[in-house]
């Protein structure tokens, strides 16, 4: 209710407009949007040295982590993304997420990545899930479940991990290390998990990462509890300043 009254006063304050060329009524025009660069070549999402395809991980790094691959669609670097999920993240305008999912799916079938079995969304913690008003990660899942396959939906599962503690926002710690200790062990699995996503494919969905812990830590939890393959797809990967 918070964040939708939130979104109420700036809607009020500031009369819907694309971010990029003003036209009235849309946050982003579709001219605007066929603008924004997906980028050609994927890194592995850990060394963040090797260059591989659609970002899996390196064969340096394969051994000791949990995560396969991360699709990473724009850059940061643009000022289009870079506002467009500004507003989407602190603006609240929930009304982004078709536009930020369709640069998803964009890059998604511009890959080679499985079609996964399963979406899962990163979960936010319920105090700051009231806080904003809703979960940005969830809408973008929840549209590619329904468009990734035209004629068949992909489940979308929000429930299958909990974050549980509540910790500081990634964005506010600047040094790795203390960034991996923040996020470790604050994701539980749902009871009975194990049966469902056993031997599955599983595609993790969030907005922005930077060093990419928190998604690291998800994948842990999903492959100690019997996921085959765990990759994952952001619409940017934010440089530490």
């Amino acid at each position: 209710m918070l964040g939708k009254i939130k979104k109420f006063m700036l809607d009020t304050l500031f009369p819907v407009s694309c971010i990029s060329c003003s036209k009235p009524n849309i946050w982003i025009c579709k001219k605007c949007l066929s603008k924004i660069p997906l980028i050609n070549n994927q890194v592995c999402p850990f060394c963040e040295k090797a260059i591989t395809p659609d970002g899996r991980v390196c064969f340096k790094c394969r051994k000791k982590y949990s995560l396969d691959g991360l699709l990473v669609a724009s850059s940061y670097q643009n000022e289009l993304v870079s506002s467009v999920v500004h507003y989407y993240k602190y603006r609240f305008v929930e009304d982004l997420s078709l536009p930020l999912g369709i640069i998803l799916i964009k890059a998604f079938l511009q890959s080679e990545f499985p079609i996964p079995d399963i979406i899962i969304p990163v979960p936010l913690h319920k105090r700051r899930l009231r806080w904003r008003g809703f979960n940005q990660a969830e809408l973008l899942a929840q549209h590619l479940g329904e468009n990734l396959t035209p004629g068949f939906n992909i489940s979308v599962e929000s429930n299958f991990l909990t974050r549980y503690l509540y910790t500081h926002p990634q964005m506010k710690i600047k040094n790795y290390a203390q960034r991996k200790k923040n996020i470790e062990g604050v994701f539980k699995p749902e009871k009975g998990i194990r049966k469902t996503i056993k031997g599955k494919n599983i595609l993790l969905v969030d907005d922005i990462a930077t060093t990419g812990a928190t998604l690291f830590e998800c994948a842990r939890v999903l492959k100690r509890n019997g996921a085959n393959r765990v990759f994952a797809t952001v619409i940017a990967r934010q440089e530490m300043k």
